[in-house]
């Protein structure tokens, strides 16, 4: 595990535009590398089955590495699990919450995945999270050929992996570094992405800031039962955190009216932020506008190059 002091963040903002472009040549490191072992076994190997955890950065992971393959002329399927939930009206009683694989389609996904690696083109639902329902369909035309990514946060629980074992790299994707504050505590990556979900989801999906900490409870505990037991299925792990990150989310959150309104000192001791807040009142704003388009970062601050 990885980790940083935040002493050496704030030194480093002394020329910010040329930390933030470091940390990203880092990142696009972590992506070329990820990229030459899937081509080492595309052979064998044509699936990826890439997961991580809640505000992980998995989306844009997927992403940047359909972007790396196709520059390089290789054709990328990509799919999100999402998509292949099923109706609310059609799910098992072992669906208990949606963090639940059970929530899943799973016979579809697999065979989804399949048809496009026999080369034939398939029908890819999408979800309406809003209804709840299937939303529609969209074209995709497979290729014998071709590299499929299909990005979830279910992709290496047995449920689904066990059934694309011998023809899949797993790859799991997650923030791992862990921040130390002035006093010596320390920031856990699980509290680095609450506050991604905090900007993302007060920006994008109209939650307040304490909607959105509540519902980390139950966030975390779908991680903890069916998410991060099958870490193991991995033989790729991408650290997801950049070591700007707090500055640019600090800018973010300060942003927000209602921040220190609703995040106040005894709701944050509550649910275990209080170190978090420390690091975000403990470094300077980020205020240089050379973040890249397709950063893994604009996933949670906007601006982003990449549609979600």
């Amino acid at each position: 595990m990885r980790v940083i002091d935040l002493e050496n963040i704030n030194h480093a903002m002394q020329n910010e535009t040329h930390f933030v472009l470091r940390c990203e040549e880092v990142f696009h490191d972590k992506i070329s590398s990820a990229a030459a072992s899937i081509l080492t076994e595309r052979r064998k190997k044509p699936i990826v089955a890439l997961t991580g955890p809640s505000g992980s950065g998995k989306t844009t992971t997927a992403m940047r590495l359909q972007e790396y393959l196709e520059n390089l002329g290789v054709k990328v399927c990509l799919l999100s699990m999402d998509n292949f939930f099923l109706p609310q009206d059609q799910r098992p009683p072992e669906a208990t919450d949606w963090e639940s694989p059970y929530c899943v389609n799973i016979d579809l996904l697999i065979d989804t995945i399949h048809q496009l690696n026999e080369g034939k083109e398939v029908q890819v639902p999408w979800y309406d999270f809003l209804t709840g329902n299937t939303g529609g369909y969209r074209t995709m035309q497979g290729d014998r050929d071709a590299i499929i990514i299909a990005e979830g946060i279910h992709m290496l629980n047995p449920l689904i992996f066990d059934r694309l074992r011998n023809e899949a790299t797993g790859i799991y994707v997650a923030p791992r570094t862990r921040i130390i504050t002035n006093d010596d505590k320390i920031v856990r990556p699980d509290q680095l992405r609450v506050a991604r979900r905090l900007i993302r989801d007060y920006n994008n999906r109209g939650h307040s800031l304490r909607q959105t900490v509540e519902r980390a409870r139950s966030v975390n505990r779908g991680e903890v039962n069916y998410i991060a037991p099958f870490k193991g299925n991995a033989d790729i792990h991408i650290d997801t955190f950049h070591d700007y990150e707090p500055c640019i989310l600090a800018k973010y959150l300060n942003e927000i009216p209602q921040f220190r309104e609703e995040l106040t000192d005894d709701f944050l001791a509550e649910h275990d932020l209080t170190d978090l807040m420390k690091v975000v009142h403990g470094v300077p704003s980020l205020q240089t506008t050379y973040v890249p388009k397709n950063s893994l970062i604009r996933e949670f601050v906007g601006g982003s190059s990449y549609s979600y």
